[in-house]
């Protein structure tokens, strides 16, 4: 019985959910295909506070996870951006997206959405500030740098979307994804609705530390934190709370703090923990003070509404569907690495500016888009990328798509 409950709480989820992610996903291929990546970097290289808002305002809309937008952030930082506009850009980018908004919109109803997408603005806005204002040198040491844009161009509008949407971006995510609906799948049966709502110590400032407490040490991507919240909501957990979980969760893990750290000095990680972490607190107290769960509620359920369950249930097998599609994809090139592994054609090449795995899983995918290339491996512990195929002596080719994929470097061709 209580497999079968979960089992129901995870279809009930991923109806709500998959309508608004498919929406997201097409509003977010709109943006890549529309909007060039040059565009974006001429805008965010000079100090002040109009590149810290640009920054923040570009940063917003992409759907980037917390560990996704990493490269793309220090790949700002190395073609020219402000450390301020960097920070912005770092800080605002992983706690929403085009995608999440919409998800958002489904499961927590439309004032969140707007909300958290005004908290995330304003935190990268003041972030940046801070860090400009911060630096006692006026040279940010830019440099002028040539841009590389890998769209795809020779292709239809139609195709790049598409493959942007499915074999970018959401291939990047289902696994989080996939984690993020089955917790909130347990949290939701075990976890009788409204029972969390008979803790006085939750409503409040308690709770919105609480949530904190639960954000920072989970990793999980923008859309992966929002089912979570749901939940807790779901369960009587303060509307703030949720907010604070989906704001802090997405922009503090390990992986990201450290590579702050790493590339921008310890004055800006400091400032990009107190930026997000108080941002946050802030953000839930003014949520709740404005929101009450009551009006969550009428706004999911009006959202439901506009979609319908007729497609809300073929969106949800969709997403089964494709969630199906990339474990079974990724499975079967790692079993077939894993027979070619031992091949005299397999090289093992070192790969530098790696901080995490979804680092390495951009890098990976970057590798295989390179003709010849069959099969790849990449860890981002080692640096080392295991490559199979007839085009793996094109090292000309492979150190392009690893440099277009973001802030990395091939540092030596083989590796013993």
């Amino acid at each position: 019985m209580f497999l079968s409950d979960i089992m129901l709480s995870f279809w009930e989820i991923v109806t709500v959910l998959s309508p608004s992610l498919f929406l997201g996903l097409f509003f977010a291929s709109v943006l890549h295909v529309f909007i060039k990546r040059e565009t974006v970097f001429r805008h965010l290289g000079t100090e002040g506070i109009s590149s810290v808002i640009k920054a923040s305002f570009f940063g917003v809309p992409l759907p980037l996870c917390s560990c996704g937008v990493l490269p793309a952030a220090f790949g700002l930082r190395k073609d020219g951006a402000s450390k301020g506009a960097t920070t912005a850009f770092l800080i605002s980018t992983p706690q929403t997206g085009i995608d999440s908004v919409f998800v958002t919109a489904g499961m927590l109803g439309f004032p969140t959405a707007l909300f958290k997408l005004a908290a995330a603005f304003v935190t990268g806005v003041v972030g940046g500030f801070i860090v400009d204002h911060s630096e006692k040198r006026n040279g940010y040491g830019n440099e002028e740098k040539k841009i590389e844009v890998s769209d795809n161009n020779n292709l239809s509008v139609i195709r790049r979307m598409w493959l942007f949407a499915f074999h970018t971006v959401f291939r990047d995510i289902y696994r989080w994804l996939l984690f993020g609906i089955a917790v909130s799948a347990v949290i939701t049966v075990i976890v009788p609705a409204g029972s969390l709502a008979d803790i006085p110590a939750l409503q409040g400032p308690l709770g919105w530390f609480a949530a904190l407490l639960l954000g920072i040490p989970l990793y999980v991507c923008s859309i992966a934190s929002v089912p979570i919240a749901a939940a807790l909501v779901h369960a009587g957990f303060p509307a703030g709370g949720a907010l604070v979980f989906l704001m802090a969760g997405p922009a503090t893990n390990a992986a990201t703090m450290g590579a702050v750290k790493k590339v921008l000095g310890g004055r800006v990680f400091w400032i990009y923990m107190v930026v997000v972490l108080a941002g946050s607190l802030i953000a839930g107290f003014l949520f709740d003070s404005v929101i009450t769960i009551s009006a969550i509620s009428e706004a999911v359920q009006h959202t439901r509404n506009i979609f319908g369950e007729g497609f809300a249930g073929i969106s949800a097998v969709l997403l089964l569907v494709g969630i199906a599609w990339w474990i079974l994809s990724d499975f079967l090139r790692f079993v077939k690495l894993k027979k070619q592994s031992s091949d005299e054609k397999t090289r093992k090449m070192k790969i530098s500016g790696m901080s995490c795995e979804m680092c390495a899983a951009k890098v990976q995918k970057a590798i295989l888009d390179v003709p010849g290339i069959e099969t790849a491996r990449v860890s981002s512990r080692s640096g080392i990328a295991e490559i199979f195929g007839p085009g793996i002596s094109d090292d000309s080719s492979i150190a392009h798509a690893i440099e277009n994929a973001g802030a990395y470097r091939l540092e030596t061709k083989d590796e013993n």
